[in-house]
């Protein structure tokens, strides 16, 4: 067994060492993985602790990741992200008017960008999207990205590749419309 999964093994027995470890481990990955998703840190942190929150109490049912904690962490924050989004699309905090009103015009270009790439990503597997955020967000190696979603170098290597094909057909005319952003 290794480290990971000996851990892994505590927390679900609810010892609340190796629980305040793996938040350790994982609290600072997820928050800026979940970061990069919604933009906005006050909702980040809100989001990341409520991925923990998930892990405790599937623990306490008895449930939860018996292996590869690091890609049901990164999945159940992907099912927050989307709950998040589409709460937001539903019930929009500021008029479209307002934060136009007060936003200078290269910032709303930076806002279109910024928007636009955020919808390509939602277009990806939650796999495909770890493994984009992970690498060019976090900046992290390849092995680390595959240790912790469980998966072979290989396979992140053409999971990468078919998301930045996918992102590519995704944002072709946004490239036509910015330039080359």
């Amino acid at each position: 067994m290794t480290d990971e999964q000996v851990l892994l093994a505590r927390a679900r027995s609810l010892d609340p060492e190796a629980m305040a470890e793996l938040h350790e481990r994982y609290y600072r990955m997820l928050y800026f993985y979940v970061l990069g998703r919604v933009g906005e840190r006050m909702a980040a942190e809100d989001l990341t602790a409520e991925v923990f929150t998930r892990l405790l109490e599937a623990f306490h049912r008895g449930r939860g990741p018996e292996r590869h904690l690091a890609a049901w962490l990164f999945r159940t924050a992907d099912h927050l992200v989307a709950d998040h989004h589409r709460a937001r699309y539903r019930r929009p905090e500021v008029a479209l008017e307002e934060a136009w009103a007060a936003a200078r015009e290269e910032e709303r270009s930076d806002v279109v960008v910024q928007e636009r790439v955020r919808e390509a990503l939602e277009h990806l597997t939650p796999d495909q999207r770890a493994v984009i955020l992970m690498r060019f967000w976090m900046d992290l190696p390849l092995a680390q990205i595959a240790r912790e979603l469980g998966k072979s170098v290989g396979a992140v290597k053409l999971l990468q590749h078919r998301a930045l094909a996918a992102l590519a057909k995704q944002l072709q005319d946004l490239r036509s419309d910015h330039g080359a952003t």
